[in-house]
């Protein structure tokens, strides 16, 4: 069985400015989810020193055209931190990144634990929802191969999660509101990307609703106070130090993120 410890400090020690990895090697390599989440716990754990704790989840390959890009057939998850999630307008040091990528999202925050007592539904989620938020979600992989080592590696790697923005939460939303949103991504005032909620399966409710049973699979409960991001809303957009992003939400929100280099 593949050392879970093992590829968690590799994967740890490939953060910049450690040197990218190819492939992690093979008794350190999942084989299966069960092994890649595993690993993702370990690197959790001693990213938490650093980062502070957990905070949340984000959750990954949402809509066709990300799950095609790393050969996958569902969704996937990854962990939020105390240190990495920022208020808008923020901003970012490219050189402290292997890769910049930007991914318009919404992001909810859980009022109410969703217990595993239940197959949750979309609609179940709904009075267990907080406060909805506009977001930026700053993809990184510590692979050079991205994405070519695979959907288990990129488990693996925290599901390639780096930083989170969130824009000032939402007034009394409404569901339709959420599911009919639009965003348009600019970067240095070009419009880079544009996209709607419904490319995110199910929405961003049912999104929750995904990742409470995933979770209550795995033992774990989405537990009240805790954020999550839902899914990019666009393609992934690949952004460059100097770059000013601006993601405007018909929501309505906005959310602002300046990529600087030391």
């Amino acid at each position: 069985m593949p050392d879970a410890k093992t590829a968690a400090q590799l994967l740890l020690q490939a953060r910049k400015p450690g040197q990218a990895l190819t492939t992690l090697p093979d008794d350190a390599l999942p084989a299966s989810r069960i092994e890649a989440y595993d690993a993702q716990a370990e690197l959790v754990s001693l990213l938490s020193a650093g980062s502070g704790k957990p905070a949340g989840y984000k959750v990954g390959c949402t809509n066709a055209t990300a799950r095609q890009m790393l050969a996958l057939d569902s969704p996937f998850s990854g962990r939020c931190f105390e240190k990495e999630i920022s208020v808008s307008p923020s901003s970012i040091d490219a050189s402290t990144l292997h890769m910049i990528g930007i991914e318009p999202e919404i992001a909810v925050r859980i009022g109410e634990d969703l217990v595993p007592s239940k197959d949750w539904q979309t609609a179940d989620v709904i009075d267990h929802i907080e406060a909805v938020m506009p977001a930026i979600e700053i993809v990184e992989s510590r692979f050079s191969t991205w994405p070519l080592m695979g959907f288990l590696s990129a488990i693996a790697d925290n599901g390639v999660h780096r930083h989170l923005v969130l824009g000032e939460p939402l007034q009394n939303w409404s569901v339709g509101q959420v599911d009919r949103a639009q965003v348009t991504l600019t970067a240095n005032g070009k419009t880079v990307r544009e996209g709607v909620a419904g490319n995110v399966d199910g929405g961003p409710f049912g999104v929750v609703a995904w990742l409470a049973n995933h979770l209550n699979a795995m033992g774990c409960t989405l537990a009240a106070g805790q954020i999550v991001t839902t899914g990019v809303m666009t393609d992934i957009y690949d952004s460059a130090p100097g770059e000013e992003l601006v993601a405007q939400y018909t929501l309505p929100g906005v959310v602002k993120l300046q990529v600087t280099s030391s």
